[in-house]
C-alpha cells in the first residue's frame, strides 16, 4: 500500500503547487522535488543517490526538507555527506474507506481551507484556492482537518487540536466527519502521514502503518 500513499502524498503536492505562482512540482524516477513560496511546503522525495544532485540544483540555498523511505543506507550515507541532518520521523499511513464504517458528530462542521490554514498559522493564502480542498473544524475552532481529493484516494493533512482540548476526541471526531465525507464522494482510501504522538488516533479509526519516511534538512 506505499506505492497508494506516495502517489497521493505527490498529488496533493502538485494541487498545492498549482495554486501557487511560485509553485512546481518536478518527479523524476530519481527524485520528485516541489517549490512552493510557503518554505514549508518546498520538500523533495529522494529515492537514489544520484537525485540528491537534482535536489540541490533546484532549491539551491533555499531551505527544503528531503524524506526518504526507510530503512535506506544509501541515501541515508549520501545525505549525511552533503551535510544534511535527520529532523522529523512520520509513518505513512492507509485507510481502506470500502470497509471502514464511522458516524460523523454533529458539532464537526465543514471550514474553508484558508481558515483552516489561518488556524494552523501558516497563512491562509497557502489553501484557499487550492483545488478538491474539503476544510472540518469543531464549532469553536477546537480542532480541525484538511482533506485533499487525489484522484479516488482522500490525503488528510493539518490535523491540530489546541492544547487545552486535547484528550476529549475532537480530533477522532473531525476525521471521522472527513472520512464520511470523502466516502460519500466515492473515494476508495485515505492516506496521511503521522506523528508518533498521533499514532493512537489512527490506529482507532482504522490506519494501517505502510512504511516509515525520514525528513533530513540542512542547519
Amino acid at each position: 500500500m506505499f506505492p497508494l500513499h506516495e502517489t497521493s502524498l505527490i498529488t496533493s503536492w502538485r494541487l498545492l503547487a498549482e495554486a501557487d505562482p511560485a509553485g512546481e512540482v518536478v518527479a523524476g524516477p530519481d527524485a520528485v522535488t516541489m517549490t512552493h513560496s510557503h518554505p514549508a511546503l518546498c520538500n523533495a522525495l529522494l529515492r537514489t543517490p544520484e537525485g540528491l544532485a537534482t535536489i540541490e540544483k533546484v532549491f539551491a540555498e533555499r531551505p527544503h526538507a528531503v524524506w526518504v523511505r526507510e530503512p535506506d543506507p544509501a541515501l541515508d550515507r549520501a545525505l549525511e555527506a552533503a551535510g544534511y541532518q535527520r529532523d522529523e520521523r512520520t509513518v505513512p499511513m492507509v485507510l481502506d474507506l470500502s470497509t471502514w464504517k464511522g458516524t460523523p458528530a454533529v458539532e464537526v462542521v465543514r471550514a474553508a481551507p484558508g481558515d483552516v490554514a489561518e488556524h494552523s498559522g501558516v497563512g491562509g493564502a497557502m489553501l484557499a484556492e487550492v483545488r478538491h480542498t474539503y476544510g472540518y473544524a469543531t464549532a469553536g475552532w477546537e480542532s480541525w482537518a484538511i482533506a485533499m481529493t487525489t484522484d479516488t484516494v482522500t490525503n488528510i493533512s493539518f490535523v491540530t487540536t489546541r492544547a487545552e482540548f486535547q484528550r476529549r476526541g475532537l480530533a477522532h471526531a473531525v476525521m471521522t466527519r472527513a472520512l464520511h465525507d470523502a466516502r460519500t464522494r466515492g473515494e476508495t482510501h485515505a492516506t496521511l502521514q503521522s506523528t508518533p504522538e498521533g499514532l493512537h488516533l489512527y490506529h482507532r479509526l482504522g490506519f494501517h502503518d505502510v512504511g516509515t519516511w525520514q525528513e533530513w534538512v540542512r542547519p
